[in-house]
């Protein structure tokens, strides 16, 4: 079975709603903890900083708006130069877009994620792929990546979605993840359109034996379908 959109995220909210982060209580308290920590701008120009700064924009996620390890001291050029790249307005005001199209594909590992994505992408579109992300690290085996590598390769999938909030020239971008919960598919791709291989359990496992998947494959297929079952079936869904 494939299910296709299986929700749409509430788009990105405006700058105004997101100023009640800094009426909200906890904010002068952080920002006064940051300034005391951080001596000297975080960009590296050596001058006092004057400003606390989100490493990551927040747009009103109120945990990457009180988050410590997402602020950093700025001195006010930097962090107002930091600004104009994230909001996209760069030499003398020439804006780039942020209109690419964010679709998350998800599903059980042998629902044909790839397959899928490979089939309506075109070139030149950004294609966020865990497994490609893992050979492209190190990993020795396409679908079977060292557990050590694991954080890395996390981090730097993280790093990618992440840099989607900040202006671009992308035409689309398509994000493959198993997801099973929905929680999970907000995380990582929030406001994208999102595709669900919900591929019986039954076909995904002849296709891992018949593939010759990793003996771990069946186990993680079986923990798909259990997952995304009750998350199907919560209150809270």
């Amino acid at each position: 079975m494939r299910s296709t959109p299986a929700h749409r995220c509430k788009g990105r909210q405006t700058a105004a709603e997101w100023r009640w982060v800094y009426n909200d209580p906890r904010w002068p308290l952080l920002r006064d903890q940051v300034l005391s920590e951080e001596a000297f701008c975080r960009a590296g120009c050596s001058r006092p900083p004057t400003v606390v700064d989100h490493i990551r924009p927040h747009r009103g996620n109120e945990q990457l708006a009180f988050d410590r390890a997402n602020l950093q001291a700025m001195c006010k050029p930097c962090h107002d130069a930091k600004t104009a790249r994230e909001t996209g307005f760069l030499d003398g005001g020439r804006r780039l877009q942020r209109t690419a199209k964010v679709t998350l594909v998800c599903g059980p590992p042998c629902s044909g994620k790839t397959t899928w994505v490979r089939e309506h992408a075109e070139p030149g579109d950004l294609v966020v792929d865990w497994d490609a992300l893992a050979v492209a690290l190190g990993s020795p085996h396409g679908h079977d990546h060292p557990a050590a590598l694991r954080p890395f390769i996390a981090e730097a999938r993280d790093a990618v979605t992440a840099r989607l909030e900040r202006a671009h020239n992308l035409r689309a971008a398509w994000i493959i993840a198993t997801a099973p919960r929905q929680a999970d598919r907000e995380r990582l791709a929030p406001g994208a359109d999102v595709v669900v291989l919900a591929v019986g359990e039954d076909e995904c496992v002849r296709r891992a034996r018949r593939d010759g998947r990793p003996g771990d494959t069946i186990e993680a297929i079986e923990s798909w379908w259990r997952v995304y079952r009750a998350d199907q079936t919560s209150p809270a869904t």
